[in-house]
């Protein structure tokens, strides 16, 4: 998990249309590959069983749709090492589930995660560069380190602190204070206030409300809110307030989300490629030079993981991925508990930024990764047909000593109703 971790870090920036990866590809091939043989040592383990769930032989299948049409790209040898990436990491995700269980992957997959942005934060502390770098389009200052995008920076650390929710025991409370305050800091304003709607979704449905309770709460919000605005005013003036926030998130609000921050022009070039990918698309990236030639940006992606995928694989492969995915939401809607709040929350995030990014495909897979590894998590609780028993009513509670009265098999207890089965 930590060499699959560290394969998400994007260390240099090349040319989006050049021939020549420069070390970044490599890097990332070889990572993954090196991640892909230490599972070997899973093979000798027994007392496992390799399990394939129904989203996992989708993502394959999607993979390999992508990988044979990189035919069509603009750079052939970079979109199949691409597709072909994509398909490891979707089997390193089935088979360490499989061997060492969901939840200790998801575990290390976190601090491993945590460690590489602790590490880049030190680095960039000591080597006196300015923590905040000016984005080229919106012209808004923005946290980021490494050579990833703040809003690459920002969905890393979203999806890590909301797969948290899935371990048995929660991280510290610091740890998750570091994730939210990184993705704060990187502006990236799709990924943070979808971030905090599945986090107070999750809290509001983890807790059993009674009106002392949320009498409570809302006493604290109050105090909480006032002592934050006295705050601010006795250390800023109104005006310094304004700036901060324009600062990180601009003062073009109402332009940006007409435009959707620059994405509808290159959503309106990808019309004519979409047309074309009725069978096979691009593969991964391969319309990257339309793109870049055809836009005001160089974006090199649509910023819409449902385009991106149908240019990566065309329209039958994203309607497999969907399918397999959609069979994974249906199995964890099923579950229970934290369980199904983790894995529900994790997946309507993922969906949501989606609108505004290719993140389905982007950080080495990252997302797609953790559907798939949910995904076995929830099939070892509750397999393929059995339904979670209802969290709404209490279990029915069966009485032994009615057991041996006679002329009744067996008597039940409901709330308030009592009911007799009798004999035939």
């Amino acid at each position: 998990m930590f060499l699959y971790s560290v394969s998400l870090i994007k260390f240099y920036v090349r040319d989006p249309l050049s021939a020549q990866t420069g070390p970044q590809g490599p890097i990332e091939l070889t990572l993954t590959i090196l991640a892909g043989l230490t599972l070997l040592a899973a093979f000798r383990r027994r007392g496992w069983k390799l399990v394939w769930t129904p989203s996992a032989m989708a993502f394959i299948a999607f993979g390999a749709i992508a990988a044979i049409s990189s035919a069509y790209s603009y750079y052939p040898l970079l979109s199949f090492a691409k597709g072909v990436s994509f398909i490891l990491i979707c089997a390193i995700a089935v088979v360490a589930s499989s061997a060492f269980g969901s939840a200790q992957v998801v575990k290390y997959l976190y601090y491993s995660i945590l460690i590489i942005l602790v590490t880049g934060l030190l680095a960039k502390l000591a080597g006196g560069a300015p923590l905040l770098t000016i984005d080229e389009y919106s012209q808004r200052a923005r946290f980021t380190m490494f050579a990833w995008h703040p809003g690459t920076l920002a969905d890393l650390c979203a999806m890590t602190l909301l797969s948290s929710f899935l371990l048995p025991k929660r991280p510290p409370l610091v740890c998750q204070m570091f994730l939210f305050g990184v993705n704060l800091a990187a502006a990236s304003r799709a990924s943070t206030a979808l971030l905090v709607v599945m986090l107070v979704s999750i809290g509001l449905l983890s807790v059993r409300f009674t009106p002392r309770v949320l009498f409570l709460c809302c006493c604290l919000g109050a105090l909480l809110t006032l002592a934050t605005l006295v705050l601010l005013q006795m250390q800023y003036q109104p005006r310094d307030v304004v700036s901060i926030g324009q600062s990180l998130y601009g003062d073009k609000i109402a332009e940006d989300l007409s435009t959707l921050n620059g994405r509808k022009e290159v959503w309106e070039v990808a019309e004519p490629l979409l047309s074309r990918s009725l069978v096979l698309g691009y593969g991964m990236d391969g319309a990257r030079d339309v793109l870049i030639n055809h836009t005001s940006w160089d974006a090199g992606n649509t910023h819409n993981s449902l385009i991106d995928l149908i240019l990566a694989g065309g329209f039958p492969a994203t309607l497999v991925f969907f399918a397999g995915w959609a069979a994974a939401a249906r199995r964890a809607s099923r579950s229970r508990g934290f369980l199904r709040l983790g894995a529900l929350g994790t997946y309507a995030y993922i969906a949501g930024f989606g609108i505004v990014s290719p993140n389905l495909t982007y950080l080495q897979g990252l997302a797609s990764f953790l559907i798939l590894t949910i995904d076995a998590m929830v099939y070892a609780e509750f397999p393929v047909g059995q339904r979670a028993p209802s969290t709404y009513f209490p279990p029915i509670r069966q009485h032994e000593p009615q057991r041996q009265a006679a002329g009744a098999r067996t008597r039940f207890t409901l709330p308030g109703i009592e009911r007799r089965k009798l004999t035939s």
